[in-house]
């Protein structure tokens, strides 16, 4: 079976787009998960255990979503 030329650019468009937005999502969410830490200590102290597990917890949520965007896409092929 043939593909349509137009509709294969579109899913090399959008694997471009995915396979792009994974660094980013590795790199957005520890940054924002000790930011947050931060703002917890600056406010009530306990250095450095909330930008440690911020950064922690910010990671594992990013290979989360990182993980449901892959299987998704999977799923769609």
């Amino acid at each position: 079976m043939t593909q349509d030329p137009n509709e294969r650019r579109g899913k090399q468009i959008r694997d471009i787009g995915i396979y792009t937005a994974i660094p980013t999502m590795l790199a957005v969410g520890p940054a924002l998960g000790w930011l947050l830490g931060r703002l917890i200590e600056k406010r009530w102290g306990h250095d450095p255990w909330p930008s440690a597990l911020g950064g922690v917890f910010g990671l594992l949520a990013a290979v989360r979503q990182i993980w449901l965007l892959v299987t998704r896409d999977g799923r769609d092929r």
